[in-house]
């Protein structure tokens, strides 16, 4: 009784692959959910005789179709447009990929050969990016050797270094309360922010510094070179002094807007002069102000012995 059961389950599931299999590729995922129960009746050693004998389907393609179906469930409206041969290609994508990807990506107006390439150029950049960065940020800080890390290529091309009294209130600052900020790196020691920190920490004769090292999740599927120098570029937009619009002028002239890289740049030339110079009178202000603080504190510290 129970196989006659079985037989017609069989049969019912039999006819609803064929028609599925006639129908837009969004039920690919309802077809693998078929063939994932259709397996647990064909009795053993029978599957792919049952796949070609009564649906006309191939072991690979009903696997596939069986994976898609477990790793997107009946929930996924990404892929529900996509043609089959789409669908298929990203799953050479893994899991925590496929979204980014998809994101990034017009896949239901690209043709085929579109995908394909987009997909080997987007697996050629995050193999060699995931190998120098992290896609889980590790939120501690190390002590590094300064004389392992590497500058960011030609960094000093977009930044000039600390200067004059700028840079011996900089040493000062280093040498009596130490590198407070912590350096941003990569997994290869390449320094994206923090070059002038590690400067000090060589001409001072310190020989470690506190990292941080760089992670990102690369949306917009950048090459590891232009990810660095983007990040090198907003690690400079915190500050307020002309470096501030430069900094924004070099990132949207690489990866943003032109007319906001003409504003920026208009705003680096016209208002930079004035902004350094309210900086410098902010900077002489704490220092006065430090300078009072410690006069006190010593003054204190005579009067207990006095």
């Amino acid at each position: 009784m129970n196989t006659i059961i079985e037989n017609t389950t069989l049969e019912k599931i039999e006819k609803e692959i064929i028609s599925l299999k006639n129908q837009t590729a969004e039920n690919i995922i309802l077809m693998g959910q078929k063939f994932i129960a259709a397996k647990k009746l064909v009795p053993h050693g029978g599957w792919g005789d049952w796949l070609e004998d009564k649906v006309g389907f191939s072991q690979r393609t009903a696997n596939q179709f069986m994976r898609i179906a477990k790793e997107y469930g009946l929930n996924s409206q990404a892929i529900s447009n996509l043609e089959a041969t789409k669908i298929y290609l990203l799953m050479e994508l893994p899991v925590e990929d496929r979204d980014n990807f998809i994101s990034q990506n017009d896949l239901k107006n690209l043709s085929t050969r579109e995908v394909k390439s987009r997909l080997q150029e987007y697996k050629r950049n995050n193999t060699e990016l995931w190998k120098v960065v992290d896609k889980i940020e590790d939120f501690n800080t190390y002590d590094v050797r300064v004389d392992e890390l590497k500058p960011l290529p030609n960094h000093e091309k977009y930044f000039g270094r600390i200067k004059g009294k700028n840079y011996v209130y900089f040493l000062d600052s280093i040498q009596k309360c130490g590198v407070i900020q912590s350096i941003l790196i990569t997994r290869d020691m390449t320094i994206i922010s923090g070059h002038e920190r590690v400067r000090a920490c060589k001409d001072l004769g310190i020989e470690t510094i506190p990292a941080r090292y760089f992670s990102c999740s690369n949306k917009r599927n950048m090459k590891l070179d232009d990810l660095l120098l983007h990040t090198f570029f907003e690690c400079n937009m915190h500050t307020r002094s002309s470096i501030f619009y430069l900094a924004c002028a070099w990132d949207e002239l690489y990866f943003g807007d032109t007319e906001k890289a003409n504003y920026y740049m208009d705003k680096f030339v016209n208002e930079g002069d004035q902004m350094d110079k309210e900086l410098d009178e902010w900077l002489e202000e704490k220092k006065k102000e430090l300078q009072a603080m410690r006069e006190s504190k010593n003054k204190k510290i005579l009067g207990e012995f006095n």
